[in-house]
């Protein structure tokens, strides 16, 4: 599966959303959204959620793939649930997963309960976990043909739903400190949360719009419109999705083919919001967002 990976760079101007993966998890490859995920993805850790994985977008081990034997969670972060995991080469029925479809598997659990953690601990740590055969094996290799029946150790953030409001994020929403992982053909979504913008000339609009700019991997900037004739360009409107919130969506891989040279790729995405008609830094949200296109 071909993943882009967009690293938003200046996002620090309006918020900064990190995690702290822990000694315990430092090695761990990250889950993004396509390895693993928790369901909901900002939840009440004090309540139900589901953890996922699909054990065929493992880097580094393919021995589940395709697997049809029970798996089990093993896990030691943000705790170490002894009581509920077993041992390694005996899983305790309380860690079997359950398979959702294929080579995707779940387990569903109270994060708080399940490791006897306060909330707070969870949010800070992520979980850090990887999926295994009841008999985890004798170590060594975990590709086909090893004797290691498990996946590579997984980390997953757990974003607090309780964070402060965030004046601009995207969906899908970053996953792993600032990172987020899509396609060049999947729909990106840009939020722009006008209620908490701190600017005067800015606040209560009913209208906004994107000045859009791509830096190619060849060192030159593209505009997807001038600045002055964006009001000619219905497509750079943002949908107003009422109580101030404006949302911009596109495929990139269709909005930006008529925008680059034939051989020039997208290296960065440069978003300003503005409103008409133009009056200036005063028709301007301060600052711009750049996000860094490159493959994983």
């Amino acid at each position: 599966m071909k993943n882009i990976l967009l690293i938003i760079l200046s996002l620090l101007i309006t918020f900064q959303f990190t995690f702290a993966q822990g000694d315990l998890c430092s090695t761990a490859e990250p889950g993004n959204g396509t390895l693993a995920w928790i369901d909901p993805p900002m939840p009440d850790v004090e309540d139900s959620v589901y953890l996922y994985i699909d054990v065929s977008q493992d880097p580094n081990c393919d021995i589940l793939v395709g697997n049809m034997l029970p798996l089990y969670i093993w896990t030691w972060s943000p705790a170490q649930p002894d009581d509920k995991v077993g041992t390694w080469n005996e899983s305790d029925e309380a860690a079997r997963m359950e398979q959702v479809d294929g080579n995707i598997w779940r387990i569903g659990m109270i994060p708080t309960e399940f490791y006897g953690v306060e909330a707070e601990e969870v949010y800070d740590k992520g979980i850090c976990f990887l999926a295994k055969q009841q008999d985890g094996g004798i170590g060594g290799d975990c590709n086909i043909g090893g004797a290691e029946p498990k996946t590579t150790d997984i980390h997953v953030p757990v974003p607090s739903p309780f964070a402060a409001e965030r004046k601009v994020y995207s969906f899908p929403d970053v996953v792993n400190a600032d990172s987020l992982y899509t396609q060049l053909d999947d729909v990106f979504t840009l939020f722009y949360n006008n209620k908490i913008e701190s600017k005067p000339t800015m606040q209560n609009l009913t209208d906004a719009w994107i000045y859009f700019r791509v830096i190619g991997d060849n060192g030159q900037t593209y505009n997807v419109t001038p600045l002055s004739q964006i009001g000619n360009n219905p497509d750079l409107q943002m949908t107003n999705e009422g109580d101030g919130l404006f949302s911009f969506q596109i495929i990139p891989e269709l909005f930006l083919a008529d925008v680059l040279p034939d051989g020039v790729q997208p290296a960065r995405l440069r978003f300003q919001f503005i409103t008409l008609p133009l009056c200036g830094s005063d028709c301007a949200v301060d600052g711009d967002f750049f996000f860094v296109i490159g493959c994983q």
